[in-house]
C-alpha cells in the first residue's frame, strides 16, 4: 500500500521500516539507495508534478539523500520530516532543505549525533 506523501504518511513509512528486523530493514533500505526515485514512486502516492520533480532531481543529490536516510534509519533513529501545507498548487515555489545531509553520508556515524531533518516548504509568490 502506498502512503500519502505528507507528514503522517512519511511517519508511517518510517515506522514500518524501523519495525522490520535489522536484516530486512537493510534490504529495504538498500533497494531505496539503488533507485531513490523508483522507491519513492513505489512507496508513496505521488502526483504527476511530484513525480516529474523527483525524476528531474539531480542524480548526485538523490544518491546523497537516499544514503543519508538509509544510514540514519539503519541506526534506528526516527527520521524528522516536515512538509508544510501549501496555499496554491504551484510546485515552482517549493524549497527542499535537508539538515544533516553531509553528516550522514558515512555508514558509521561519529559520536556526535546530528539529526537528519528534511523539510519541504513553500515560498509565497
Amino acid at each position: 500500500m502506498k502512503e500519502n506523501f505528507d507528514n503522517a504518511g512519511v511517519a508511517q513509512k518510517v515506522a514500518i521500516l524501523l519495525a522490520l528486523p535489522i536484516t530486512e530493514r537493510a534490504i529495504a533500505l538498500r533497494i531505496m539507495t539503488e533507485n531513490f526515485a523508483a522507491w519513492m514512486e513505489e512507496n508513496f502516492d505521488l502526483r504527476d508534478h511530484q513525480l516529474q520533480q523527483l525524476y528531474n532531481m539531480p542524480a548526485e543529490f538523490q544518491k546523497q539523500l537516499s544514503k543519508a536516510i538509509s544510514n540514519y534509519l539503519m541506526q534506528g533513529y526516527v527520521l524528522q520530516f516536515q512538509k508544510d501545507e501549501k496555499e496554491a498548487e504551484d510546485p515552482d515555489f517549493k524549497e527542499l532543505s535537508v539538515h544533516g545531509l553531509e553528516q550522514w553520508q558515512d555508514d558509521v556515524m561519529e559520536m556526535t549525533l546530528t539529526p537528519l531533518f528534511i523539510r519541504i516548504s513553500y515560498r509565497p509568490h
